[in-house]
């Protein structure tokens, strides 16, 4: 069979960076057909603040997956693993080319490669090497948990899987809950199934298809802008309508998933939700006789944290990218069934033709004439061939890493305006170092010189220099914060 009738190009990416606008592009020169991969644009409706692709912008192609499950509906991983891999099976059928493109980096993976989910009905001889995002079974888990403190979990977890409680700090909730969870729902530890799975990788073709795979990247100033450029032309375009409908809908409990104040499940985790959480609380309540609500001053709070969570999101999805996805694209070039990661660089629109459109069109002919045509990925630009040299050949091992605590961040009581002490622990190497390089970091070392200038305390206030928070800076690429950071 070739490479025409099993071969899948999966486009991935930051938010706002023409990932569409290219599947477009190759499915209209390659007879092909595009399935979304985004978590939120499966859902019917606010097709602004989710920004769908619109019926003119597909230019006749064929989408799928795209606004067909309803608002009050959660749509799991699971489900749109099922759902994608039979779309791409009779697109195969109709002898076109299945295009997946999309934000959401684990709904790619999970389509992508066996093993690489754990779900509730992960039982028997499929042994998967990751856990999705939040699902609901994960939240009744929480729920039925939320009488134990973090010190409880993790010294259950300790005697359940001392492994993975090495990992995993006790206050980093999120993750012992959810290594107690494999255990109860699989009856394995987390720990095993990562080993079985790393083992798997190695022995196994966990590649489903030959793949295509293009990162489509754009510089991060560039982006930012971008980003908060895209914020306003939503607004142009009606968002604050779909707000308008989002405050009905958070007050009729049939319309949408979970509570009214819950913005972590189903539809309600798209950005511009939360973010006007605020806005709608004080427009509902806003009338003749309470004046008093400056909504304007609230409604351009909600403008810049939705511009900000943008960024942030953006941030993440490229260290998804760049640490697990590529990695896995890269572990597979020594098997027979083979995933081929390009980068475009998207930095420059004005010559998104070259870059982009005609270069993407005549790499995925190549693939498709036989992968011995391919050319050298590090050489289509010199973005790509940067980008491609940071990456790793395969992923890090989740038990092989070492918890880290950084004693310069963390901070003793006395240090804190609440008086309570706190530490900074980096998980793994990789997160440690891009912490020590950190702006942050490099703050609180010049802080700590200083301190010890003056003996350890310093002589008034006016002498202290200022001290870093310790947490997160979101402009320094790090992933540390206080005690839970995780990966």
């Amino acid at each position: 069979m070739s490479l025409l009738r099993k071969g899948v190009i999966a486009i991935t990416g930051t938010t706002g960076v023409g990932k569409s606008q290219l599947a477009i592009d190759l499915a209209r020169a390659l007879n092909g057909e595009v399935i979304n991969a985004d978590a939120l644009q499966v859902y019917k409706g606010y097709d602004i603040i989710t920004n769908k692709v619109t019926r003119e912008e597909m230019l006749g192609v064929s989408h799928h997956l795209l606004g067909f499950v309803e608002s009050n509906k959660e749509y799991t991983v699971q489900e749109f693993e099922q759902d994608a891999l039979r779309k791409i099976s009779e697109i195969h059928q109709r002898d076109r080319i299945p295009i997946l493109v999309g934000g959401t980096n684990y709904y790619i993976q999970s389509v992508l490669f066996r093993k690489s989910l754990i779900s509730s009905s992960s039982r028997g001889d499929d042994k998967p090497d990751a856990l999705a995002p939040e699902e609901a079974s994960t939240r009744v888990f929480e729920q039925r948990y939320s009488a134990k403190s973090n010190q409880e979990l993790w010294e259950e977890l300790r005697v359940a899987d001392p492994v993975m409680a090495e990992n995993w700090h006790a206050n980093n909730r999120r993750k012992v809950l959810r290594s107690l969870e494999v255990l109860e729902i699989t009856g394995k530890r987390h720990s095993e199934w990562i080993r079985e799975s790393e083992a798997a990788r190695e022995s196994e073709e966990v590649l489903r298809f030959p793949t295509l795979l293009f990162w489509l990247y754009a510089d991060a100033p560039v982006l930012n802008q971008r980003l908060d450029s895209r914020v306003d032309k939503m607004i142009e375009r009606g968002m604050f309508d779909e707000l308008d409908q989002l405050a009905k809908d958070l007050s009729d409990s049939t319309a949408l998933v979970g509570s009214s104040d819950n913005f972590t499940v189903g539809l309600k985790q798209a950005i511009g939700f939360r973010e006007f959480k605020p806005y709608l609380a004080a427009s509902s309540a806003s009338t003749s006789d309470s004046p008093a609500l400056n909504l304007d001053s609230l409604k351009q709070q909600g403008v810049e944290d939705m511009k900000t969570s943008t960024r942030r999101y953006a941030k993440r999805q490229i260290g998804w990218i760049r640490n697990k996805l590529l990695p896995e694209c890269n572990a597979t070039l020594a098997k027979s069934v083979k995933a081929y990661p390009y980068v475009l660089d998207a930095t420059d629109l004005t010559t998104w033709d070259a870059s982009v459109g005609t270069l993407g069109v005549s790499i995925a002919k190549q693939f498709f004439a036989g992968e011995q045509y391919l050319p050298d990925a590090a050489a289509t630009s010199n973005v790509a061939a940067q980008l491609l040299s940071e990456v790793k050949e395969k992923p890090n091992s989740v038990i092989a890493w070492k918890r880290h605590l950084c004693r310069v961040c963390s901070k003793s009581a006395e240090e804190t305006r609440s008086g309570v002490a706190y530490d900074v622990w980096l998980n793994g190497d990789d997160e440690y170092t891009q912490h020590i390089h950190s702006r942050q970091h490099r703050k609180n070392v010049r802080y700590r010189k200083q301190l010890a200038a003056y003996g350890g305390t310093f002589p008034s206030s006016n002498a202290r220099p200022q001290r870093n928070n310790g947490g997160s800076d979101d402009s320094s690429g790090d992933g540390a914060s206080s005690a839970g950071s995780g990966s």
